[in-house]
């Protein structure tokens, strides 16, 4: 499982520095420091036709993908050697841009996913589908993925996962809210509308689309919620095969598993038994026809962003306008760097693309610089650990083990990722996309019951990101977040700890998270507390829970206190460790302002302007409904709500701790 800190998508001239200028005299910082910082900017800044948001962690973004398109174009000039990682990257990227090919191939690329879809007529035949479609990728029905085990995170376990849903959340397909209401009759005209594209008639593709809504109304009904689903252990059930059948009864789970490549596989972690033992009975309960319409739709949806235009705007106009409030598509170039690198970098040859980056934006000494500020930060919450005064010793004993044994990653891989079985070239893109999605299959299925690479990369460099991984007890920070004005090797302290320093800092908590908290140094699942301190921690999270849970965003919606609590903790302690590492880097030297602000200024300032945003209403809604991470506003709020350090910092007549709000960290 990995933890990443997400793009809530903000925007900031690249190399600035916190200005008095930029601040709101009008506002109390003590009240309202996020406002204090950022109001004047959201209200002089229109977010662009095609955003969802703008800010700070976008802006970056944005940098980087100049810099990445710049070097892809110099690419399809040059041709580099065939069959190396930057030339196949490079493949890709020029198939998506030859619009001329795409519309000339219209669904040949697709053809066979279709037909094996259309040969659904059994429970039999439906096994062969689902194995075929999963094999490059699209995951209908459920999902099949290798991870780490998370009781014995030394080896890999192959994975069942729910999945199958076309809307953003299990929960979608059933609030009785107008709006929510008219938000499934606009996705059932958009099922329809992909399927008048792909042939049918207007009367036939009606009824295909209303046979899918009714179809994943039945997946999503037996689906965890959000909140459910962030538990390990509910979510850790490692099953034989013979267990697996008995459990989910009515699906041949072994044929499946033979026509997907891994008729060897012994054990399977069953991540939702109670929706495992519901597709299992629709599998044979529901119509061959119903199973064929649906797995046609899916294969539809997926290929959609690779398909002709017109496939690729029906796309855009629910997923992009209706869910997220965009005005407009990006340009073909961003478009097509995006859908093949994915929004956390997790696509096939998001990595070969990520070569591209390092090799112009991030040098040697910046990797050197980045990972001393890691260890500072990582031993300031040693340092915290050592003397919070609510763990005992024999928890604390332990915590201090794991945080010892947690591994840093800073920029990119120390090696590579091998694509020498990634068989993309010349080709039309929705070919290139099938071929990177079975190349990627092929990479899991050699995983299945081996040991654990550690060396590997989750996210790929490029990615203005970061991520913990509690099975690998390891923080990644990629380097296309190692820019400014996160990190800046020739800006003072205050702001590269106020800055990157919460970064890290965010990332080092998760591991103390309330599910972090649960795996051990090794990265297995088990209880090392003390039962004394187990009831301490759920104490102090419940009250930030309820703290986070009081803000109100909008329309009325609330934060969900309960969905976002990792990510809140880890707000909370990242900011608090950050300054604890300010105060040791700081120790000894003078203390002079700059620019009229003192140290403790600028790290607050370079915090909150991070943080900087402007969201579109459906965008804002999406994130309170279906996201792990609070709003950005939020995200400030609550953190130096926990920090008397900030009030002392600006004169406020109050400590600034957040009301009866404990300290875990």
């Amino acid at each position: 499982m990995k933890t990443a800190l997400l793009l809530l998508v903000l925007a900031l001239p690249v190399h600035a520095a916190p200005d008095r200028r930029e601040v709101d005299p009008a506002i109390d910082a003590c009240t309202d420091f996020y406002g204090y910082v950022n109001q004047r900017w959201i209200a002089s800044t229109a977010i662009p036709d095609d955003r969802s948001s703008w800010g700070t962690f976008q802006m970056v973004e944005k940098n980087n993908e100049d810099i990445l398109l710049a070097a892809l174009a110099e690419g399809v000039k040059a041709r580099p050697a065939p069959g190396s990682p930057q030339r196949k990257a490079i493949d890709f990227f020029a198939s998506g841009m030859d619009l001329q090919a795409i519309e000339a191939a219209r669904l040949t690329p697709i053809a066979h996913p279709l037909e094996v879809a259309e040969g659904v007529s059994d429970a039999g035949s439906l096994a062969s589908a689902l194995a075929m479609l999963h094999g490059v990728r699209i995951p209908a029905a459920f999902e099949f993925e290798v991870r780490a085990d998370a009781r014995d995170a030394s080896r890999y376990l192959a994975q069942l996962l729910q999945a199958g849903l076309g809307l953003p959340d299990r929960d979608y397909y059933f609030r009785d809210d107008e709006r929510s209401k008219a938000l499934r009759a606009s996705y059932v005209a958009h099922v329809a509308r992909v399927f008048v594209l792909a042939g049918d008639g207007a009367n036939a593709a009606s009824e295909h689309a209303a046979a899918v809504m009714d179809l994943e109304a039945a997946l999503a009904k037996a689906s965890m919620t959000a909140v459910e689903r962030r538990d390990p252990e509910k979510t850790y059930n490692n099953l034989s095969l013979a267990d697996l059948e008995r459990e989910a009864p009515g699906f041949p789970w072994r044929a499946y598993f033979k026509a997907l490549g891994a008729a060897d596989v012994e054990r399977v972690n069953v991540a939702q038994p109670a929706f495992f033992r519901t597709f299992a009975r629709l599998a044979t309960d529901r119509p061959a026809s119903q199973w064929r319409t649906y797995l046609r739709w899916q294969v539809l949806h997926a290929a959609a962003p690779f398909l002709p235009r017109a496939f690729d705007e029906a796309d855009f106009d629910f997923f992009q306008r209706e869910l997220r409030g965009r005005k407009a598509a990006a340009a073909r170039d961003g478009h097509v760097l995006d859908v093949i690198s994915g929004h956390y970098g997790e696509q096939p040859m998001a990595q070969a693309m990520a070569q591209v980056f390092v090799a112009q934006a991030f040098s040697p000494q910046a990797k050197a610089r980045a990972a001393d500020l890691v260890r500072h930060v990582k031993k300031a919450l040693a340092l915290r650990l050592s003397t919070v005064e609510w763990m005992t010793d024999a928890t604390r004993k332990r915590a201090l083990e794991k945080l010892d044994a947690m591994n840093i990653k800073v920029g990119y891989p120390d090696r590579w990722r091998d694509f020498s079985d990634a068989k993309l070239g010349d080709y039309v893109f929705a070919e290139n996309w099938l071929r990177a999605n079975a190349y990627a299959h092929r990479r899991l299925l050699a995983r299945i019951g081996r040991p654990v690479d550690r060396g590997d990369w989750w996210m790929a460099p490029h990615i203005v990101n970061a991520y913990y991984s509690r099975e690998l007890n390891e923080i990644v920070f990629p380097a296309g977040i190692l820019q400014p004005p996160f990190f800046d090797a020739t800006a003072d302290d205050a702001l590269n700890y106020g800055a990157i320093g919460a970064v890290i800092g965010h990332e080092i908590t998760h591991g103390f998270d309330d599910n972090g908290r649960r795996f051990d140094a090794h990265g297995n699942m088990t209880d090392w507390w003390t039962a004394e301190d187990a009831r301490g921690y759920m104490q102090r999270a419940t009250r930030i829970e309820r703290q986070y849970g009081e803000y109100e965003g909008i329309e009325g919606l609330h934060v969900n206190g309960k969905l976002t609590l990792g990510e809140n903790i880890s707000d909370v302690g990242g900011l608090k460790i950050a300054y604890l590492a300010l105060q040791d880097a700081l120790a000894g030297k003078p203390r002079e302002p700059i620019d009229g602000l003192m140290p403790e200024q600028r790290f607050f300032l370079a915090f909150a302007r991070i943080w900087r945003a402007a969201y579109r209403p459906a965008y804002e809604r999406l994130l309170i409904q279906t996201n792990s991470h609070s709003p950005a506003r939020f995200r400030v709020r609550g953190a130096i709500a926990h920090m008397p350090e900030f009030g002392k910092a600006f004169g406020c007549k109050s400590d600034y701790a957040a009301s009866g709000a404990p300290e875990i960290w």
